[in-house]
């Protein structure tokens, strides 16, 4: 037999944890301790849970709502620690445009309907968009000292009036991109802003010299692209444009080649927000959005497109409603 002393020694502990370890052994033959009771629950599980039922039912409500309507006296931090052992948590809403039943099920037929299409490696995006001098980052992030927070330069400069802006169109598909084309506005249209006449004119000079016969173009439901004079003009062109459904921006991997373009162009000409409004600013500024477009690597516009399976797959999955893309 061994002595208390001599095994205290061998593992290096005090007497004292031998003599309680054995005694554990022998009360209850285990050499693990037993679980403390600790501070008690103030919530029983039916309590926790009618809580986790109202957080579903009403989803948007807020934290002192939440209390309010659970009846029970307890802290904000309680409830987040209720719902987390639901593994619930609250998220910031992502932002999606509205989306009624019909349009739903439109894109579910469309996602459905092209699903297994080869023609998808084929096809040619379209959009235009507002490029804007100015960005109103509301996430920008700085080093400084405790005492910089309001230094000159190193705040986050906000716009909130209008800065120069560029519409301009363009088209991607596997393999190339058209060119980036300015759109005019029409001076004749209602409050002098872009029309059929200006998206026209912005196909005459970007898609004409690029479209091969059979090749699809795609174009989102604007009015301009379904007016009787568009469908009219692309018609008499041959041009092969399938019906695309509404409200479909997350089926059009060109959307997220425009927040490329924005911010290669803020990365490349940092500081573009120091020009004016004159014609040479102007001038300029169109320049910068051209060079920022051709300095996209054209290995990322190949995977957008490449993505089409996988989002076609998403709105199957949400039955026509709202995705990730």
């Amino acid at each position: 037999n061994i002595s208390p002393t001599q095994l205290a020694k061998q593992f290096n502990v005090c007497r004292s944890t031998i003599y309680s370890t054995k005694k554990r052994f022998q009360h209850h033959h285990t050499l693990k301790s037993k679980p403390r009771k600790g501070r008690p629950q103030k919530l029983t599980f039916a309590e926790k849970r009618y809580i986790y039922l109202l957080a579903r039912r009403r989803p948007k409500i807020g934290y002192k709502a939440l209390i309010a309507s659970s009846g029970f006296s307890i802290s904000h931090s309680t409830i987040k620690r209720v719902l987390r052992t639901f593994q619930l948590k609250k998220w910031k809403a992502k932002k999606r445009i509205p989306l009624r039943p019909d349009v739903a099920k439109k894109r579910l037929q469309f996602a459905r309907t092209w699903a297994n299409s080869t023609y998808l490696s084929e096809m040619m995006f379209s959009d235009e968009c507002s490029v804007q001098r100015k960005s109103n980052n509301s996430t920008q992030y700085v080093f400084r000292f405790s005492n910089e927070a309001y230094r000159k330069d190193l705040v986050n400069l906000t716009n909130h009036g209008k800065d120069i802006s560029q519409m301009v169109w363009g088209a991607i598909w596997i393999g190339g991109r058209s060119e980036l084309v300015v759109l005019e506005r029409d001076e004749v249209s209602p409050r002098g802003g872009y029309s059929t006449k200006s998206y026209l004119a912005c196909l005459e000079k970007g898609l004409l010299p690029i479209y091969k016969p059979g090749s699809i173009f795609q174009q989102d439901n604007a009015k301009i692209h379904v007016s009787y004079e568009a469908q009219d003009w692309l018609e008499r062109h041959g041009i092969w444009v399938p019906d695309w459904p509404a409200h479909s921006p997350d089926l059009n991997p060109i959307e997220h080649l425009w927040n490329l373009l924005k911010k290669k162009l803020l990365e490349l000409y940092p500081e573009l927000f120091l020009g004016g409004r004159s014609q040479i600013d102007w001038t300029q500024f169109r320049e910068s959005i051209q060079a920022a477009w051709w300095a996209i690597p054209q290995e990322r516009i190949d995977r957008l497109i490449r993505s089409m399976p996988r989002r076609l797959q998403a709105v199957r999955l949400a039955r026509g409603w709202y995705t990730k893309y």
